[in-house]
């Protein structure tokens, strides 16, 4: 019995090993599969024309002949034309989308604004937004969906959240996989930003990073964690809340804060915004609109973004010490529309550590993208039951199939 127990996780570990093979590789051919996974080609044919069964495979068609002569291999790759998923990524006042080909290719993506809207407002858009999209030319259509939560999530349930607070008492996943039935997968949104650059590799240098951290700075502040290639989700799922994080200075009771005064009060984006329009006496202020007092060196704005960048400078700099990461990433959309405070920002972290070797990047070209996408490839490791395994994802729509 313990020998058949052992066979049939043999088994299943080659399959998932010819699977890892297959989804990254442009193209492969099963021979080369063997070789690469140091396995016998009649192992290799016996899993593969299971995994064939499942339309795992997508046929590319003859290579060429080897020096040593012989058929035409069969060129083939993972079934990029399999089904799509859809990635939500549920904010304060917006609800983004995307929906992506299992392995990755973004087809479409966008926003609407959810202000005033309860949860239950909030699933029929996305139920409407699914349902419109139809199979979009793929072969099983909607495959799966994942929810990204700006709170803490654990066993796929929300355990924390600033807003939306009727979310802790819905079973979300549970509500939605009756209505769409796939799987759907709820996350930290700054641990998903973690799993895109992991996973689309989407970062300058030449050295592959396994240990990195991701700051999100949008509706509140989070970091997620990749140590050794794997989310660190900690306790409960509660690892990278720093925008909990007490202040110790208590001047911004000034300000009309009592109490313990948390980072993401008085930093994340929409904190700041919130603060400047206190100030004016203005009940609300857009992200363009701060912005633009700022270009016009109104004061109250200039002082609020100094103290956010050197705030933030000195969070991360603390955030490297506890961590000692091999880099640090921001994501924020006030740095991707000026540049100018990212540079600042970078210039205070190395004041404070002249002699560090980890650096501080600001991933502006996945401002928009990397909690979605980074949903997009954590619900195909679910569907494909590969959490840990190596899999590259890529959003290259040349590589898409039609």
């Amino acid at each position: 019995m313990a020998n058949k127990v052992d066979q049939d996780i043999m088994r299943e570990a080659n399959r998932k090993l010819i699977i890892q093979a297959l989804f990254n590789a442009e193209q492969t051919s099963r021979s080369e599969i063997a070789d690469q996974i140091e396995l016998h080609k009649s192992t290799v044919t016996t899993i593969y024309r299971e995994i064939e069964e499942s339309g795992f495979i997508e046929e590319l068609g003859e290579g060429t002949v080897s020096k040593a002569g012989g058929r035409k291999p069969k060129l083939i790759r993972f079934n990029h034309n399999l089904g799509y998923i859809v990635s939500f990524d549920l904010g304060h006042y917006h609800l983004r989308y995307m929906a992506a080909r299992i392995t990755g290719e973004i087809i479409t993506q966008g926003e609407l604004t959810i202000t005033g809207m309860d949860i239950a407002a909030i699933q029929r858009a996305m139920l409407a937004y699914i349902t419109q999209l139809g199979t979009l030319k793929t072969d099983r259509g909607l495959m799966g969906v994942s929810v990204a939560i700006h709170g803490v999530v654990e066993n796929n349930r929300v355990h924390y959240a600033p807003y939306h607070l009727d979310l802790l008492s819905i079973d979300l996943a549970k509500q939605l996989e009756s209505q769409l039935n796939v799987p759907v997968y709820l996350e930290n949104e700054a641990n998903l930003a973690a799993v895109y650059l992991r996973d689309y590799r989407d970062y300058d240098g030449g050295a592959l990073l396994h240990n990195f951290i991701t700051v999100n700075i949008h509706d509140g502040i989070g970091a997620g964690v990749i140590l050794n290639d794997r989310l660190f989700p900690g306790v409960h799922g509660e690892a990278g809340e720093i925008g909990r994080m007490v202040m110790s200075n208590n001047h911004w009771q000034d300000e009309g804060f009592t109490g313990d005064v948390h980072l993401e009060d008085l930093f994340s984006e929409d904190a700041l915004i919130a603060r400047l329009a206190r100030i004016k006496k203005i009940d609300y202020l857009t992200m363009d609109e701060f912005l633009s007092l700022w270009d016009n060196n109104d004061a109250d704005a200039l002082h609020l973004v100094d103290e956010w960048i050197e705030t933030l400078a000195k969070a991360i700099f603390n955030l490297v010490q506890y961590m000692a990461p091999e880099a640090v990433f921001v994501h924020s959309r006030i740095l991707a529309r000026h540049p100018e405070f990212y540079t600042r920002m970078e210039a205070r972290y190395q004041t404070i550590a002249p002699h560090t070797t980890i650096p501080l990047k600001f991933a502006r070209r996945s401002v928009d993208r990397a909690t979605l996408a980074g949903g997009i490839s954590y619900t195909t490791r679910k569907l494909l039951d590969m959490i840990d395994f190596t899999l590259i994802f890529t959003d290259n729509k040349s590589k898409q199939t039609t």
